[in-house]
C-alpha cells in the first residue's frame, strides 16, 4: 500500500469485480480499493446474487467414523462428474475411509499452537529452569521427523543411543547428576564414533543438572540455554517443514529477547507469553491434501464457486468461535487513524453469512453429512443450514421441522443393489452376521511345548513371578517383552523407597569410616542431597508438603532403625551387598543349574557374628509383611538366608514408612513374632519355580493372580480391600494342602492386555 501511495503506475488490471459493496469491507480494504483506483482500476459489484434453490440432502449419522464412511462412499461414486468439497471441519478420519477406497485425501486440518513443532522449544525450556521434572521423557523422547524407512524407527531430537541411555538411567535413579546420569556421559566419552552424541548428551546433562533458576531468567542465560537446540534443528532439518516452524519459532523467541534488556530478569508468566507469541500456530501434520480429479476443497462457505452441481458439505456444525476479534476504545482509535475500518460484530458476522450463503445458493445440489455429536458433545447444525431450511419453510412450520423432512438415515443408504445417495452409487456387500468373540472361561494359554525358555539367571522378582504370574515372567524374562524406558521412571513409594535405600547406604558408608551413628542432621543433610538425584520430582512446586512430610517420616524412622539395631548389639556390615549363588533345579526335563542373584539391602553381625539380614520396605501396606513373616511366607527373606549358606542367619523387615521392624528378635521387634523357617520357606520357594518351568516348558503359561479374581467374578476395577479378601481365601486352601498364592498386583502389571484382564475382550 506504500509502495501504491508513493508511485502510482498502470497495473493492467481493468477492473475488479466485489461480491460485496467494496465500502462495506472490513479493515484495510476500502483504502486498497481507493489506491487502486487511483491508479486506474475500477472496482465494481460483481454478477447479480444467485436466487437458485439447491436440492438439499442432509444425512446425519451418530458418530464422525460412520459419517466419513457415507461421505467416502459418496465422493468415490462420483467419479465422472464434478463435486465441490466444502469441509468446515478436519477431514483425518474421513481422509483415511478415501485411502481404503483409492481416492485422494482432502488433508484438511486446522492450524493450532499445541503441534508438535511449537513444543520443541517450551519442552526443552521445562528442563533448563529449576526445579527439574524427572518425567523429562517427554523431552528425549520426542520425535521430530518420520523414519526414513518402514523397518526404522523416527528420528529423535535426541539421538536415540543417548535417549536409551539417559532413560535407563532415569528408571535406575528418578533424578539428574547421579552415579547412574553420570555413567551415561562416561559410556559415549569412551566410544569415538560417538563424538556427536557425546556432545548433544553433554549439553542435555548441561540443562538438567545445572538449570537456571526462577530469578535468573535473563536473556543471556535463556540464549545460552537454547544454543545447542538451533544446531541440532538446522542438522535435521533439511526443508522438513515441522522443523523449519521450530527453527522459525526459536529465532523469534530470540529476536524477542534481543528486544529485552541484558539484565531484564523475565517472570515465569512473562515467558510463557513470549514463547505463545513467538511461536503462533502451525498446521497439522494430517493436513496433506492430494491432487485429485473432478473435485475442488474449500474450508469456508464463502470460497465455494460452484455454478450448479453438487457441493459435498462435510461437518456443517454451528461454529461458536467468536468471528474476528474484540477490539477496545483505544485500539479501535489508533486502527482508524491508520486508514482501517472497525466493523463492530454484528456487520462482520452478516458479511460472512451473506457471502455464505450467496455461494451454497450456486450450488444444484447441496448434500450435507454431519454428525449428531462429536468428541462426546451433542452438536448443532450450522447457522447457514437454517438459512438454506427458512426458504423451504411452509407456512408456519419452523426450521427445525425443515430440517427433519430432509434429514435422510444413514442405514436408508443400504438396499439390496448396494449403496446410494444423491446419484452416487456404490456395490456393496452385507457380511452375515457374527457371534462375538467370547474371552475362555481361564487366561490360560495353550502353546507349542517351549523347553527353551529357561532363565539364563534367577532374581527374587524373577521367582515371584513365576510363583505368581508365569504369563509376566514369560513375557518379561522368557521373550524379553518390556515396557518402554520412558514409561519405567519410578515414582511414589518405588521412587521414595529407592531414595531411602541410598540415604542408608551413604550414612553407613560415612559411619563405618567416622565410627558413629548418624544424627537427625546427618540424615536430613543426606536427604537434602540425594533428593535432586533420586527424587527430583520432589522438588516441583506443589509438592513442598509431599516434601516435608517424606523428610521427617524418613529422619524419624531411620533414627529409630539404626537405634534399634544398636540397642539389639547388631553392626551393619554392608549394605546393598550383591550375591550370586549357584541353584539346582530339578526339572522334567532334566536338572538345570542357574545362577541366583540378587542384593541384600542391610547384612549385620551380633557379637558372636551370627549374621542377621534386614529387607528394607517404603510401603503403605502396613500389615502385609508382617502376614508374610507370621504366616512363614516370607520367601524374599528366605531367599537372602539361603545365599548365606549359613543356618544361623536370622532375618527381618524394616519398615521405613512406619518405622517398625518385623522380626523374631525381641530386641528388634517386640510382638513376639514366631521365627522364620527359612528352610521351609525356601523349599516352598524352589518347588514353586520348578512347578511353574515345567508347565511353561510343556507350552502351558497361565496367569493365576488374574484368574483368581476373574474366577471371583472381579476386574482390576474391583476395589483393593475386595481383592484382598478374594486372595486371602484363596492362599487358606493352597496353604492347607501345603502350597502358597503369591498377589502378582495384577493392577500394576504393564502386560494385563496382553493376559484379557484389562480391555475389551470383545
Amino acid at each position: 500500500m506504500a509502495l501504491l501511495e508513493e508511485s502510482p503506475w498502470p497495473l493492467g488490471i481493468d477492473r475488479l469485480l466485489c461480491h460485496e459493496e467494496p465500502g462495506s469491507l472490513p479493515g484495510l480494504w476500502p483504502r486498497l480499493l481507493e489506491l487502486l483506483a487511483g491508479c486506474g482500476v475500477q472496482a465494481m459489484p460483481g454478477e447479480q446474487a444467485p436466487t437458485g434453490r439447491p436440492e438439499l440432502v442432509l444425512l446425519e449419522a451418530e458418530d464422525e467414523w460412520a459419517a466419513a464412511e457415507a461421505a467416502a462412499r459418496f465422493l468415490a461414486g462420483c467419479e465422472g462428474r464434478t463435486v465441490h468439497v466444502l469441509a468446515t471441519e478436519d477431514t483425518v478420519l474421513l481422509d483415511q475411509e478415501l485411502h481404503r477406497r483409492g481416492q485422494a485425501a482432502l488433508g484438511v486440518a486446522g492450524a493450532s499452537a499445541d503441534r508438535t513443532s511449537l513444543q520443541v522449544l517450551p519442552l526443552l525450556l521445562s528442563i533448563a529452569i529449576a526445579p527439574v521434572d524427572v518425567q523429562l521423557g517427554a523431552f528425549l523422547d520426542l520425535r521430530v521427523l518420520d523414519a526414513p524407512e518402514a523397518d526404522r524407527e523416527p528420528i529423535g531430537l535426541v539421538p536415540s543411543r543417548v535417549r536409551r541411555l539417559f532413560l535407563d538411567a532415569l528408571a535406575a535413579e528418578p533424578g539428574t547428576g547421579g552415579p547412574a546420569w553420570q555413567a551415561v556421559l562416561t559410556e559415549l566419552a569412551a566410544d569415538p564414533d560417538e563424538s556427536a552424541a557425546l556432545a548433544i548428551a553433554r549439553a542435555v546433562s548441561e540443562l538438567v543438572t545445572d538449570p537456571i533458576r526462577p530469578d535468573q531468567l535473563t536473556p543471556a542465560r535463556l540464549r545460552a540455554a537454547t544454543a545447542w537446540l538451533g544446531e541440532r534443528l538446522r542438522a535435521l532439518g533439511q526443508g522438513d517443514p515441522g522443523l523449519v516452524r521450530a527453527s522459525a519459532h526459536l529465532q523469534t523467541f530470540l529476536e524477542v529477547l534481543d528486544t529485552l534488556g541484558e539484565d531484564h530478569v523475565l517472570g515465569e508468566r512473562e515467558l510463557s507469553q513470549v514463547l505463545e507469541a513467538s511461536g503462533g500456530r502451525a498446521a497439522s501434520p494430517f493436513a496433506r491434501p492430494e491432487a485429485s480429479t473432478g473435485r475442488t476443497t474449500c474450508t469456508r462457505p464463502a470460497q465455494l464457486r460452484a455454478s450448479g452441481g453438487d457441493v459435498l458439505w462435510w461437518g456443517a456444525d454451528r461454529q461458536d468461535a467468536p468471528t474476528g476479534v474484540t477490539w477496545d476504545a483505544v485500539e479501535v482509535k489508533a486502527l482508524t487513524a491508520l486508514g482501517a475500518r472497525v466493523l463492530d460484530p454484528a456487520a462482520l458476522a452478516a458479511l460472512e453469512t451473506d457471502a455464505g450463503l450467496r455461494a451454497l445458493l450456486g450450488a444444484g445440489r447441496v448434500i450435507v453429512i454431519r454428525t449428531r455429536s462429536r468428541e462426546e458433545k451433542a452438536t448443532a447444525p450450522h447457522s447457514l443450514l437454517a438459512h438454506l431450511a427458512a426458504e423451504r419453510a411452509r407456512p408456519g412450520e419452523d426450521v427445525a421441522a425443515v430440517l427433519e423432512r430432509h434429514r435422510i438415515d444413514p442405514r436408508s443408504t443400504v438396499g439390496a443393489a448396494g449403496w446410494e445417495l444423491a446419484g452416487s452409487r456404490r456395490e456393496l456387500s452385507v457380511p452375515p452376521l457374527e457371534q462375538p468373540w467370547e474371552p475362555p472361561e481361564d487366561l490360560t494359554r495353550h502353546t507349542v511345548p517351549a523347553p527353551h525358555l529357561l532363565p539364563r539367571s534367577l532374581s527374587y522378582s524373577q521367582a515371584e513371578n513365576l510363583l505368581g504370574c508365569r504369563q509376566k515372567w514369560t513375557y518379561r524374562a522368557g521373550l524379553g517383552i518390556r515396557p518402554a524406558s520412558v514409561a519405567s521412571v519410578p515414582s511414589g513409594n518405588q521412587m521414595i523407597g529407592t531414595l531411602v535405600h541410598a540415604v542408608v547406604e551413604e550414612l553407613v558408608n560415612a559411619r563405618q569410616e567416622q565410627g558413629e551413628a548418624p544424627t537427625a542432621e546427618d540424615i536430613s543433610e543426606m536427604l537434602e542431597r540425594l533428593v535432586p538425584q533420586l527424587a527430583s520430582e520432589l522438588l516441583l512446586p506443589g509438592r513442598e508438603v509431599e516434601l516435608t512430610t517424606m523428610r521427617e517420616t524418613a529422619v524419624r524412622s531411620l533414627l529409630e532403625f539404626f537405634g534399634r539395631l544398636a540397642e539389639a548389639g547388631l553392626v551393619i556390615t554392608s549394605v546393598e551387598s550383591r550375591f550370586e549363588e549357584p541353584l539346582t533345579l530339578h526339572l522334567k526335563r532334566g536338572d538345570v543349574e542357574v545362577p541366583f542373584t540378587g542384593y541384600r539391602d542391610v547384612l549385620a553381625e551380633d557379637a558372636a557374628g551370627r549374621p542377621t539380614v534386614i529387607d528394607l520396605k517404603w510401603t503403605s501396606a502396613a500389615k502385609k509383611y508382617p502376614a508374610l513373616f507370621d504366616g512363614g511366607e516370607a520367601l524374599q527373606l528366605a531367599s537372602y538366608a539361603w545365599s548365606l549358606d549359613d543356618p544361623s542367619a536370622d532375618v527381618g523387615y524394616f519398615l521405613l514408612k512406619q518405622g517398625e521392624f518385623v522380626s523374631a528378635n525381641p530386641a528388634l521387634d517386640p510382638h513376639g513374632r514366631p521365627t522364620l523357617d527359612i528352610a521351609q520357606a525356601w523349599a516352598t520357594t524352589t518347588a514353586g519355580i520348578t512347578e511353574a518351568l515345567d508347565a511353561i516348558g510343556e507350552g502351558t503359561v497361565s496367569a493365576q493372580s488374574g484368574q483368581i479374581l476373574r474366577d471371583a467374578g472381579q476386574g482390576l476395577g474391583t476395589p483393593r480391600t475386595e481383592a484382598k479378601k478374594t486372595y486371602a481365601a484363596v492362599q487358606e486352601v493352597a496353604r492347607a494342602d501345603g502350597g502358597i498364592v503369591v498377589d502378582a498386583r495384577c493392577d500394576f502389571c504393564d502386560f494385563s492386555l496382553l493376559c484379557g484382564l484389562r480391555g475389551d475382550a470383545s
